[in-house]
């Protein structure tokens, strides 16, 4: 009977342990099947939520996924290229290389980190954004809360927008009415052109490829014009009928790209207006030195000064192609201390409106560098207007000048001579308030030259001319005058 309790205690012990050991056995069968989860699951994220790869750059951006903890078994993390990203995929690359459905990163157990290298492949302008993801964790990681996504900024070349590009034109010589000016060339260049270049020249403007056949339209491919420059020809053509500055445009157009505007002008003249002599004076009074007193008095009156008369010499001025040139005698005002005497001649009518020409040989022979003025015109109350000034240039040559009435005097351009005549054609013109003067070293035509050799618009102008006068004063001057045609018209007081 011991025995047989014996061997029950033994029994009951040994099967207690089986069902210990067929438990223990189940939980690890179990264990094997369906997997333990960690007991610690990492987070994964970048590093920073934003990046910048700048231009040029060719050292790879490094990009880290940092692990808030060592794994504690193998894991995978998915990487994708949001679509909102708006650089294309043959502007970076990336190693390893994103499939378009993502690439699977391999985190293995012990990881602490990993990392991938992106770089710009520099054939782009402007500044483009790379946005990546994180999502569709396995193993002991999951997606930090935090730089899930990431933006990489990727800054390309400056932007260069499409554009037509042309050099400049100067003013076009002036040109006889009803003619052609000398060509002038420019160049037109396209940048980043998609749509032909279209050439427009305005009304009295052409333009040409060959520098022979003029149109006012041409048509440039765009290809051609974004290789290199290529060069046009412009031309100015007269045909106003009005001697005036003829103002235009070249317009350059592309498509939707801004247009190209090159302002052009050119000067028409040559136009022979109808006109009228009103007074000329060739100091044709006799074979003898005299003075403008004796032998003058019936046609110049003396309105200022008692002493020192205008001197009247037989022989005359001569000027090529002038109508009052080497005709009858000629007069010398002289400046000088004392009284000295000044005249006036009418006209014979008023002028009020249009223009008036006031044309004269002079012939200076001495001048102060102070300088005054000796001639011009005079209204009814023998105010003065388009006053001749001749000054010594500093240099032993005399200079030419206009003032439209006192105070500012403009000198003409060019380099003259004492004792030296010359022809001086003064202007004023009553639509503009505008006085001009030209100074004629060789014959004239009977078209009004384009370029005056001054313009004088400062001060008030008169609202009549009615006289011409001649003075002296006490400056060093002294001139020889003759031949003094009074016109409405350029051709008139020529003579021509």
């Amino acid at each position: 009977m011991k025995l047989m309790s014996y061997n029950s205690s033994i029994i009951k012990t040994y099967a207690i342990i089986m069902v210990m050991l067929v438990g223990i056995m189940g939980i690890s069968c179990t264990k094997a099947l369906i997997g333990e989860a960690p007991t610690n699951v990492g987070t994964v994220r970048f590093t920073a939520n934003t990046y910048t790869i700048e231009n040029k750059t060719t050292d790879p951006l490094i990009v880290t996924l940092p692990l808030s903890l060592p794994l504690e078994e193998d894991a995978t993390v998915l990487l994708t290229v949001d679509n909102a990203s708006t650089i294309a995929s043959t502007e970076y690359s990336i190693s390893p290389a994103i499939p378009p459905s993502g690439l699977l990163i391999s985190l293995p157990k012990g990881s602490t980190e990993v990392s991938f290298n992106v770089n710009s492949m520099n054939n782009f302008e402007g500044e483009k954004t790379l946005v990546l993801k994180l999502t569709a964790p396995t193993g002991g990681v999951t997606v930090s809360n935090t730089n899930a996504t990431t933006v990489i900024n990727v800054k390309g070349d400056p932007i260069i927008y499409p554009e037509i590009q042309t050099s400049a034109l100067t003013a076009f010589a002036p040109t006889i009415s009803g003619s052609t000016s000398p060509s002038q060339s420019y160049t037109v260049r396209g940048i980043k052109l998609t749509s032909n270049i279209t050439i427009t020249a305005s009304d009295n403007y052409q333009i040409s490829l060959d520098n022979t056949n003029f149109v006012t339209t041409l048509t440039l491919p765009f290809a051609a014009a974004n290789a290199a420059p290529i060069t046009v020809y412009a031309q100015f053509t007269a045909l106003t009928g009005i001697n005036q500055t003829v103002t235009g445009t070249i317009t350059h157009s592309s498509g939707v790209v801004p247009s190209n505007t090159i302002n052009v002008t050119g000067i028409e003249y040559g136009v022979a207006l109808p006109g009228v002599l009103v007074m000329k004076d060739d100091f044709s009074y006799g074979s003898t030195t005299s003075t403008l007193d004796a032998v003058g008095a019936a046609n110049w009156s003396v309105f200022s000064g008692t002493l020192n008369p205008i001197a009247y010499m037989p022989t005359g001025l001569s000027f090529t192609g002038y109508a009052g040139s080497n005709v009858g005698g000629a007069i010398v005002s002289a400046n000088g201390s004392g009284s000295r005497k000044d005249y006036i001649r009418s006209f014979g009518t008023t002028i009020s409106s249009g223009v008036v020409y006031q044309a004269q040989m002079i012939n200076p022979s001495v001048g102060s560098t102070t300088g005054d003025f000796f001639a011009g015109m005079a209204d009814a109350g023998n105010n003065y207007f388009n006053r001749i000034t001749v000054k010594d240039d500093g240099t032993g040559k005399p200079s030419f000048g206009l003032g439209k009435a006192a105070g500012t005097v403009i000198f003409a351009s060019g380099t003259y001579s004492y004792g030296t005549t010359y022809l001086v054609v003064t202007k004023y013109d009553f639509d503009s308030g505008t006085s001009t003067m030209y100074v004629l070293t060789s014959a004239p035509t009977k078209y009004e030259p384009p370029v005056p050799n001054a313009v004088n618009s400062s001060g008030t102008g008169p609202a009549s001319l009615s006289k011409v006068f001649i003075r002296q004063n006490t400056n060093a001057l002294t001139a020889t005058y003759d031949g003094v045609r009074i016109a409405t018209s350029w051709k008139d007081a020529v003579g021509l």
